[in-house]
């Protein structure tokens, strides 16, 4: 869903998808995925919930133009890394190290993203 609503977004500012990593238009959206990152560590610092909600709607958006630019199926890899995540999961529940850390349990697989991309 977000990632239609950017696309949409982008066909009325007539920004091209499927580009290259080496295009422009991806190096834009690193740049502004770099600076609405770093207004939502500004705000997180000041304590500033509206500022932190804003932000992070911010870099969504920005997250989902980026992966429009470059043609990246995001759901797909969103459920991808999903599995595997869940996959840390024995009966329901992560195992964890005495310092907190996740284990990654005999159940655990690796997200397989470049097959996700066609790759």
């Amino acid at each position: 869903m977000y990632q239609i609503d950017v696309k949409k977004f982008m066909d009325a500012c007539d920004q091209p998808s499927d580009q290259t990593i080496e295009s422009d238009q991806a190096a834009l959206y690193m740049e502004l995925i770099r600076e609405e990152f770093q207004e939502t560590v500004e705000a997180f610092l000041n304590k500033d919930i509206v500022e932190v909600a804003d932000g992070l709607a911010d870099m969504v958006w920005v997250i989902m133009g980026m992966a429009n630019t470059l043609g990246i199926p995001f759901d797909d890899v969103w459920r991808e890394v999903r599995s595997s995540n869940m996959s840390k999961c024995v009966n329901g529940k992560v195992i964890k190290h005495e310092s907190g850390k996740v284990l990654k349990p005999d159940t655990y697989f690796k997200p397989n993203i470049k097959e996700v991309l066609g790759l």
